[in-house]
């Protein structure tokens, strides 16, 4: 009976024993796992060819401009055109009233007939004494007052001839052509107005195929131009109207001035560019691009990739191994909002291009591809409504 109370309290403390160790199991915290590597958006360094040109603000001109005005007096008869349309060398513009011209070219010819018979008689006459002189049948007196008869009567014949000349010019005057193909813009005096010189201008034509494209160039772009191969005059002229569109017809530098501006230091230059649709109208302002038929393959980066401090321009590269590394880079060229990379970096690196403000040199990271940027869910395809731009 003495057994009894002490194996029950040896099963006590047994049981006691094994709730205070799985008390204590539960109270034991679980391994936490370990944080996953940041992601960046990366792109991979490759070279292209790249074309070093410059751009300049630009403004078209007509290649040919001619002013019309009346060279005779009368009034405007007939206006043998449309305001604003295309023109053809030749073609009849304006009528000023011919009677008064028409009726001065026939005066003009019959001075010229009476002056042509008087010369006849003269050249009678001095044939006569001419014939008597040599037979000594009359006086040097005669036959000198022959002579200068008939001098003076080619002399009105001369006369005569220049005076039909000028009638029949003005006569031509009262009909005003085309001087080219061209495009004519407003006329200034509607028919039965009186015009004459001090009329002022009629209507004006140019010539738009093709036009010229004026722009200046300063003396450091001027030098590096120069020496380029064929001094310039081998690049391709690209032109950018306000929209940002590209002209479909690309140009051709046509005109060097010949010396400096002064004041400005710059020079002026102008290229030409078919034009056969009238699409770039004299007065535009345009960006124009010179830039070699030719290019040279570099290292090229979006411009918004790039990062600056007081060291200068760099950028974040992920290493084979998924770690951050800094590039210093020497930018050159830029266009299109894309840099040259002279040095500093190497083709096929993977540059960090989003996800850079995150991480520092050293960090180990997870890179994926960049990710497009996708097109707002109400960006519509249709035109937009008329009086609004996009």
């Amino acid at each position: 009976m003495s057994g009894g109370p002490m194996k029950g309290i040896v099963r006590f403390s047994t049981v006691w024993a094994v709730l205070t160790l799985l008390a204590a199991g539960c109270d034991r915290p679980e391994p936490q796992s370990a944080a996953p590597d940041p992601e960046v958006e990366v792109i991979t360094a490759t070279e292209c060819e790249v074309r070093e040109g410059l751009t300049r603000i630009a403004e078209v001109k007509a290649c040919d401009e001619v002013q019309l005005v009346a060279r005779v007096e009368g009034f405007l008869r007939k206006r043998h055109f449309a305001e604003g349309q295309a023109v053809k060398a030749g073609a009849l513009l304006y009528e000023i009233e011919p009677e008064i011209y028409a009726a001065r070219v026939s005066s003009a010819e019959a001075g010229l007939e009476q002056a042509r018979a008087g010369l006849k008689n003269a050249q009678v006459e001095y044939d006569r004494q001419s014939t008597l002189r040599g037979r000594e049948a009359t006086s040097e007196r005669a036959y000198d007052a022959a002579a200068t008869l008939k001098l003076e009567a080619e002399a009105r014949v001369k006369a005569a001839e220049a005076q039909l000349a000028l009638a029949r010019q003005d006569l031509g005057y009262t009909k005003i052509y085309a001087p080219f193909d061209g495009w004519i813009g407003i006329s200034s005096r509607s028919e039965g107005n009186l015009v004459n010189l001090s009329s002022g201008p009629l209507a004006t034509v140019v010539k738009t195929d093709p036009v010229r494209v004026e722009f200046v160039l300063g003396e450091p772009d001027l030098l590096a131009l120069m020496k380029s191969p064929g001094r310039g005059r081998n690049h391709v002229a690209r032109l950018f109207t306000q929209d940002g569109a590209e002209y479909r017809h690309s140009g051709t530098v046509s005109f060097w001035n010949n010396q400096l501006n002064a004041s400005t230091g710059t020079l002026r230059m102008q290229a030409q560019f078919p034009n056969p649709d009238r699409e770039l109208v004299p007065g535009m302002f345009v960006r124009i691009r010179l830039e070699p038929r030719t290019g040279r393959m570099a290292l090229t980066l979006p411009e918004e990739v790039l990062m600056s401090d007081q060291v200068g321009e760099y950028v974040y590269v992920v290493d084979a191994g998924g770690v951050v590394r800094r590039r210093d880079l020497a930018a050159g060229y830029r266009f299109d909002s894309r840099v040259v990379i002279e040095s500093g970096l190497q083709s096929g690196e993977r540059v960090i291009a989003a996800g850079a403000q995150r991480i520092r040199p050293g960090t180990r990271v997870t890179p994926l591809p960049r990710r497009e940027a996708a097109a707002p869910a109400s960006e519509s395809s249709d035109p937009p409504p008329a009086g609004e731009r996009k």
